[in-house]
């Protein structure tokens, strides 16, 4: 084998090598991108589900607030009730029959 044989023998290897490499390269460019892919689908359901839960915890409050009104007007009604009923109990004493 002459020198130029193993030159173009050396030159045909080093290009295989580089081709190799410039392939695993292009695929963990083209894996990083389709992990990125994930992460930004994985990124934008996390904060949709952010957002519901609170939207969730918003109505919830109100709905705590509605029902605390609720309570309280049940209350007060309660405590006029009783006040009706004191007040007729001494305007209005029990006949003796």
């Amino acid at each position: 084998m002459t020198v130029e044989m193993a030159q173009i023998a050396e030159q045909e290897t080093a290009r295989q090598l580089i081709s190799e490499a410039s392939q695993k390269l292009s695929e963990a460019v083209q894996g990083k991108a389709n992990n990125l892919q994930g992460a930004k689908v994985g990124n934008e359901k996390l904060t949709a589900c952010t957002k519901q839960l609170a939207d969730i915890k918003h109505e919830k409050a109100k709905i705590e607030e509605k029902l605390k009104k609720r309570e309280q007007r049940v209350a007060n009604k309660k405590r006029t009730a009783d006040l009706l009923n004191l007040l007729h109990q001494i305007l209005l004493p029990k006949t003796k029959t």
